[in-house]
């Protein structure tokens, strides 16, 4: 009987000409005579229909209460402002505030990320809430990651420490040293910074290649400061050197002084020569 009333409905006199779209269940949008179409079956009379259509058309052009057009890139800064203070939205980034976060000992926020994560959120709009429940997922899963990769270089440091000891054994601490002594003498202090920064330091390869360096790189830098000590030092100069007190006098005789002219006379004639040997 339903499906009678429904087939022989109200709608079944309106002229056949008349025709609407209906979007099917492909997807596709088709024109369909208005009596077949389904809209029309959820109202019991003609009357109620058209008092349905005419409220329509009344509401046409009128902004519901609560709804907020979203503007274009192209929308005047009022309208866009407008929207953005229709979100909640703060009008600067410091105007957002962030929750609590418990961090870790040892794990600080950083002003400057705190700053530049408030900044691109007001940027890209975000709400208050959107921007309060990201950082409170992002924070901790960033501290979790952290955690993790300081944990596999304190195995992989503690792997290469053992690697060094399995083959020096006894000697491991004098071989860290030496390591070290070579990198001063090549690079300085910089150089070790690079080598901790960048976890060279840790790497047994590494500290076995400076470890062999060292005795060369210690000469080479002894027989540089020597050099450098020496470099001016002419026969007439050395000469001179020799008639003061602090090389002839027994009472005066500074041993550094001495050293100083023997090391100028090796510098001058390579070999055996002794100081007073020649004119």
């Amino acid at each position: 009987m339903d499906q009678v009333n429904q087939e022989q409905g109200w709608w079944v006199e309106l002229p056949a000409e008349w025709s609407a779209p209906l979007r099917g269940e492909d997807g596709v949008e088709r024109q369909v005579p208005l009596r077949e179409h389904p809209a029309l079956r959820k109202y019991a009379s003609k009357d109620e229909a058209v008092k349905v259509l005419v409220h329509a058309q009344r509401m046409l052009g009128r902004r519901p209460e609560g709804y907020v057009r979203v503007p274009g890139e192209a929308a005047a800064p009022e309208e866009q402002a407008e929207f953005r203070a229709a979100l909640g939205l703060p009008e600067a980034p410091d105007g957002y505030g962030l929750p609590d976060v418990e961090l870790p000992d040892g794990f600080e926020l950083r002003e400057e990320l705190r700053s530049a994560y408030l900044a691109k959120a007001h940027e890209l709009g975000l709400t208050p809430t959107q921007v309060s429940g990201l950082f409170e997922w992002f924070v901790p899963l960033n501290v979790s990651a952290a955690q993790e990769l300081s944990l596999d270089q304190e195995k992989r440091r503690g792997g290469e420490l053992e690697s060094l000891r399995s083959v020096h054994r006894g000697e491991t601490q004098a071989v860290l040293e030496a390591a070290r002594q070579a990198a001063l003498a090549l690079g300085g202090e910089e150089l070790l910074r690079v080598f901790e920064e960048t976890g060279a330091a840790d790497r047994a390869v590494v500290v076995n290649a400076l470890s062999r360096l060292a005795p060369v790189m210690l000469e080479g830098r002894f027989r540089f400061r020597d050099a450098g000590a020496t470099q001016g030092l002419t026969l007439a100069k050395l000469k001179e050197m020799m008639r003061d007190p602090r090389y002839h006098d027994p009472l005066q005789r500074d041993p550094a002084f001495v050293e100083q002219v023997a090391k100028g006379f090796e510098a001058l004639y390579p070999g055996k020569y002794e100081p007073g040997s020649r004119n």
